[in-house]
Parts: structure tokens; sequence; C-alpha cells
């Protein structure tokens, strides 16, 4: 019986230190932009945009979110400081898989779902 407990012990504990993988402080930031970008900060939006990171954080892991996003934000930069961001096909990919995984949370999730019901 014993043996059994840790067997079951020794599958769920990676679970669960995936689950855990993004900081409080990234969840937080991620919750109240995307709150501000669906209408502002209500109950409904607070739901949908925690259930979008949490759906988000099991999809990637937190260093794979980082680099997506940072890919994702500076290819926009212009310049030759930019470049390195938008000529680059692995940055690229990153940041496509990261909309890809962006888009599922967002269906998953119904963001800005009464938001855009109500106007």
């Amino acid at each position: 019986m014993k043996i059994c407990r840790y067997f079951i012990l020794l599958f769920l504990l990676p679970v669960a230190v995936q689950a855990n993988d993004f900081p409080t402080l990234e969840r937080v930031d991620y919750v109240l932009t995307c709150m501000k970008k669906h209408g502002g900060q209500t109950v409904d939006n607070l739901y949908a945009c925690s259930c979008e990171i949490d759906a988000i954080a099991q999809k990637i892991s937190f260093d794979s979110y980082v680099e997506s996003s940072t890919y994702a934000s500076y290819k926009r930069m212009p310049g030759e400081r930019g470049g390195l961001f938008r000529d680059n096909e692995r940055g690229e990919k990153l940041a496509d898989d990261l909309e890809v995984v962006k888009k599922d949370a967002e269906k998953r999730c119904f963001i800005g779902a009464r938001h855009n019901k109500a106007k």
C-alpha cells in the first residue's frame, strides 16, 4: 500500500512543479495587463484573464514564455536593433507558437466575451 502511494506521488510531483513554473509576479502582471486590454478591472475579466495565464502555463514553460514574448515584443522595434528580432527564424517560430497558445487560452477562457457582448 505504501509503495502505491509513493508511485502516485512520484507521478504527481512533476505535474505540481510544472503548474507553478510561472512566478506569482508574472501571473499578476499578465492578469492586470489582460484586464486593462479587455475593458478594465471587473470580476469577469479577473476570472477570464487568470484562466488565460493558467492555460498558457499549462502549455509552455516559463522560460519558453519569456523567450517567446521577448521576440514577439521586440520584433516591432525599428532600425538595426530590431533586425535581430525580425530576421530570426527561431524567434519567429517562438512568437508564432506563443500566439497559438494565447489564442487557444482565449477560446478556453472566454476572454472578452462579456465585454464584447456589452458593446
